[in-house]
């Protein structure tokens, strides 16, 4: 069945609708000068919904129903700020600090919530946390730890570099006149030797290394970097922020300090309390200085507890491999006959907008009312929340650059 089919939806064959609607909503990606140029936008979040599960991915992607959550998804939410801060502070350094920047964020979002969306009912919460995540960062982290050199590209800090590259990929077939591959780098860094590395940020409850090995994010952008710099990518830069905020060292009932090395603490923030009670570290129990020499051994000039770099390289077989599962994912993207099975999972009550309706569907409930009211068209422009941002009053930009 092709979207544009008039034939009734069986959806025993399909188990969705992939119909997006009457009419086809491909003028957002019109080229400029071709305005009846259709072209297939692959961007990198697709690729992972797709991946993850394709009844959500046709719900979401711009490919397929283009519907986004009316209430704001608490992780997204808090992330797209997180970067806004990082991108400042690691480029123009419009505001003060990265804080500051995430509360102007948070401003720029209440007010385009009057009439876009509504921010997550834990916004409040959530911005306080990030706030403190961005002064750990900025005021302890980076205190004895390399900043990372901005890399300046015709006189612009590489920081929130959105590309598109194109894919050798014959679409016509499916109604469109090219396919290019879109994403969004946070950062790109120079070393002390010219080479450059992709910055990455996340943000999560946990730190998770495992699946960097084969993280296909991390292939794919150094991929479209070597086209993008036209000159071979190091690597990529995994950063990851854990969502907590350092805490003081526990005192016991019977005011000795505890010991338990699972406490959320710091070197600094302990070896600073054991000064104060004893005055100097010859002095202090030889259990302090144990967990004390412990934490030393947790912290290094790359991580500690709550923030990690992972520097992560893939050589010329790797990326071209990447650009090779693209390609084969592209051919299913395109496919208006392509089966949308949904891939459900522990995450999916928290993390998916499109959890009821997926439930209702598959218990004979009606999804689309549920779809209907819970969600909305997504809009063509990213970010609509930068317009309504305000800007401190203009200061000599400080640009951390090689």
């Amino acid at each position: 069945m092709h979207p544009d089919d008039d034939a009734e939806w069986d959806p025993n064959k399909y188990a969705f609708d992939p119909r997006p609607g009457d009419e086809p909503s491909f003028s957002w990606f019109a080229v400029e000068n071709t305005p009846k140029e259709k072209i297939a936008v692959i961007r990198t979040s697709d690729r992972i919904t797709f991946r993850r599960c394709r009844r959500k991915w046709a719900w979401s992607s711009h490919l397929r129903g283009n519907l986004g959550a009316k209430e704001g998804q608490s992780p997204l939410w808090v992330g797209s700020g997180f970067h806004f801060a990082l991108e400042d502070f690691h480029g123009l350094k419009q505001f003060a600090t990265p804080s500051d920047a995430f509360r102007a964020y948070v401003d720029a979002t209440r007010r385009n919530a009057k009439s876009k969306f509504t921010l997550p009912a834990s916004w409040a919460d959530d911005a306080e946390l990030a706030c403190g995540m961005l002064d750990y960062y900025s005021e302890q982290w980076l205190a004895n730890r390399d900043h990372l050199k901005t890399f300046v590209w015709n006189g612009i800090p590489q920081v929130e570099v959105n590309f598109r590259v194109d894919i050798p990929f014959d679409a016509k077939k499916w109604g469109y006149d090219r396919v290019v591959y879109s994403g969004t780098l946070d950062r790109v860094a120079i070393d002390d030797n010219g080479q450059l590395w992709i910055v990455e940020y996340k943000t999560a409850k946990q730190i998770q290394t495992l699946h960097l090995s084969n993280d296909s994010q991390v292939s794919s952008y150094c991929w479209a970097g070597n086209l993008l710099y036209g000159q071979p990518i190091a690597g990529v830069i995994y950063q990851q922020h854990r969502k907590d905020l350092p805490k003081e060292p526990k005192v016991l009932g019977n005011g000795r300090l505890s010991t338990d090395k699972r406490q959320l603490i710091t070197h600094s923030a302990l070896r600073s309390q054991i000064l104060n009670i004893y005055g100097s570290i010859d002095k202090t129990p030889l259990d302090y200085v144990d967990l004390l020499n412990y934490l030393a051994t947790q912290e290094t000039p790359r991580k500690d507890k709550f923030i990690q770099r992972d520097y992560i390289q893939r050589n010329e077989h790797q990326a071209v491999a990447e650009g090779v599962k693209i390609m084969m994912e592209v051919e299913e993207m395109l496919n208006p006959d392509l089966p949308l099975y949904p891939n459900p999972d522990r995450t999916c009550a928290f993390m998916c907008s499109f959890n009821g309706s997926c439930v209702s569907m598959d218990d004979g409930s009606d999804w689309q009312y549920e779809l209907d009211i819970m969600t909305q068209p997504r809009e063509a422009v990213y970010d609509t929340w930068r317009d309504k941002l305000n800007y401190p009053k203009p200061v000599k930009a400080e640009v951390e650059h090689g």
